[in-house]
């Protein structure tokens, strides 16, 4: 489920409420399988973001290609008002109105162990935990279907206690992969994502070459067995 209406379920200023949007989200799959290619064929500048890179050169590409004719805005999850230099959108909240990740708020615990602490908030998917994220929303200016029914997110999380648990490793240590394991998913990010996402942007050159020398390695036996 990845279809939301822009206002009812999310407060964001647009230019209908009506206004029908999509969410994209990544898995375990785009870093293994996506990526590297898209950094084998785009050889992509090595200063930059390689995943909001290849995030960008695929939306773009979908945007085009399938929807020419349609007025379509994308937001992207590194967006950030000119303004008021904050998200332009906030991806827990536009995923948790298309139904597809439960948004985990701090204020949903009552007497919360962290008291006037500041928390965050963070989203799990029943499918995928926390081993997914948010890239990316379609605005379809120009669709407005106000009969577009809104669908709940399962809150896979559930009990107070495992949202404490969830919102403390969360805000205590996001580089941890305990909150991500909150509960069970047989797509997991692999120990080398792991340690790609964790690194900062100027310091993941090594691991997406180590990445990309696997992947040539992997298809070169491939062809061999082929031949």
């Amino acid at each position: 489920r990845v279809l939301f209406r822009s206002k009812q379920w999310y407060q964001r200023r647009v230019r209908d409420p009506k206004t029908a949007c999509v969410i994209v989200l990544s898995n375990a799959t785009m870093f293994e399988r996506t990526l590297p290619a898209f950094v084998i064929d785009q050889k992509p500048e090595q200063k930059k973001d390689y995943v909001d890179l290849c995030t960008k050169y695929y939306m773009e590409k979908v945007k085009n290609e399938l929807f020419p004719d349609q007025e379509v805005d994308i937001i992207y999850d590194y967006d950030l008002d000119q303004r008021t230099k904050l998200p332009k959108i906030n991806m827990c909240t536009a995923g948790h109105a298309a139904g597809i990740a439960y948004y985990n708020r701090p204020e949903e615990v009552e007497s919360a162990p962290w008291g006037e602490k500041k928390m965050f908030g963070c989203a799990v998917s029943p499918r995928y935990g926390g081993h997914f994220a948010f890239r990316a929303v379609f605005v379809f200016k120009n669709v407005h279907d106000p009969d577009i029914l809104y669908l709940s997110p399962h809150d896979s999380v559930g009990t107070t206690e495992n949202k404490i648990k969830l919102l403390e490793a969360f805000n205590g240590n996001w580089k941890n992969q305990a909150w991500r394991n909150i509960i069970d998913t047989d797509m997991p990010y692999s120990d080398q994502q792991l340690e790609y996402f964790n690194r900062d942007p100027g310091d993941r050159a090594p691991i997406m070459d180590a990445l990309i020398q696997r992947v040539k390695d992997e298809e070169k036996e491939e062809n061999k067995k082929n031949n």
